[in-house]
């Protein structure tokens, strides 16, 4: 399979809900910004985060996606096909597990999982496999488990057919450490094999260990489409410096350069800086003085997120 090839393509995307309305001077009405000129691809065999804060749009694009939503403008194909046009057909082809997951109650998990069979076919092995990573006790009633097993319940029907996309939002919220570890390999197991994952998680920790690519949302746009190693490899963060004697730079030097964010002594021969992108000037500075140790930690994808959204 071409790690090249498109499975989604956003174009443009846009999806306003209401409209202003005003009578006899009073605001009856109010038009909301759900998404505005959204526009990214996610390829065949990766999984693609996605992220933003609650009502930055995550939850409006992946619904749109899925033609659950009807939008004003824009494009959206999946598998080459047209997401509204051809929506039967791609959604054969997909699983989707919701944030909003809601199951039918009265059924036991393994009812659904065959009245789900019902609908596409599952593969057997798999699903074998699936039952035995998850814990959630299938014979159960749905209305009669925790949150996290429901939650293991959903990601079973959203495995079992092996679908060639899957769409996950917060496909890991309530499981315990173990069950979302699981979860992990599984995603990686199924990429391995070529399928594609479209992944929205508030777990910053989970993107960066399992994603290839991440977009970023804020207030209805995409601020940001990058694979998360070059992502991470443009912020360098909580540099220390220890200096052999206690010669060495002023603060005010540091601050000169410009990928230094900020500058703090921290002992008589130690300086901390928070740093930004490109390290070359800081080490031409450096080169006038001896230094007994220097350490650059990488930047966590939280923290990148969190510089986006200041």
């Amino acid at each position: 399979m071409s790690g090249s090839e498109t499975i989604l393509e956003v174009s443009n995307l846009t999806k306003v809900y209401g409209r202003d309305l005003e009578i006899a001077g009073r605001r009856l009405g109010r038009r909301v910004v759900g998404a505005q000129d959204v526009s990214f691809s996610v390829r065949r065999g990766e999984i693609f985060g996605f992220l933003g804060p609650n009502g930055a749009g995550k939850t409006t694009t992946m619904r749109s996606i899925l033609d659950y939503l009807h939008i004003q403008e824009g494009n959206i194909t999946v598998f080459g096909m047209d997401h509204h046009r051809d929506a039967l057909e791609i959604r054969r082809r997909i699983g989707y597990v919701p944030g909003d997951l809601s199951l039918y109650e009265n059924f036991t998990g393994n009812e659904l999982i065959d009245y789900y069979g019902g609908f596409r076919p599952v593969d057997p092995e798999y699903l074998d496999e699936l039952r035995s990573v998850f814990r959630a006790d299938l014979s159960l009633k749905i209305k009669a488990l925790s949150s996290g097993n429901r939650q293991q319940v959903g990601l079973i029907l959203a495995l079992a057919s092996k679908p060639d996309f899957l769409i996950l939002d917060e496909p890991t919220s309530g499981l315990d450490p173990l069950m979302a570890a699981n979860a992990h390999r599984l995603l990686k197991e199924l990429k391995e094999e070529g399928r594609t994952i479209f992944l929205s998680s508030h777990d910053l920790a989970e993107v960066q260990e399992v994603c290839d690519r991440i977009g970023i949302i804020k207030e209805g746009r995409m601020i940001l489409v990058e694979e998360i190693g070059s992502l991470v490899s443009k912020f360098l963060q909580n540099v220390k410096i220890l200096f052999t004697t206690s010669e060495m730079p002023r603060e005010e030097e540091f601050l000169a350069l410009a990928p230094v964010i900020s500058a703090e002594r921290t002992g008589e021969r130690e300086i901390t800086l928070r740093l930004k992108e490109d390290v070359n000037p800081l080490l031409r500075l450096l080169s006038g003085y001896e230094i007994e140790r220097l350490s650059i930690e990488d930047v966590t994808l939280e923290e990148i997120f969190l510089q986006y959204y200041e």
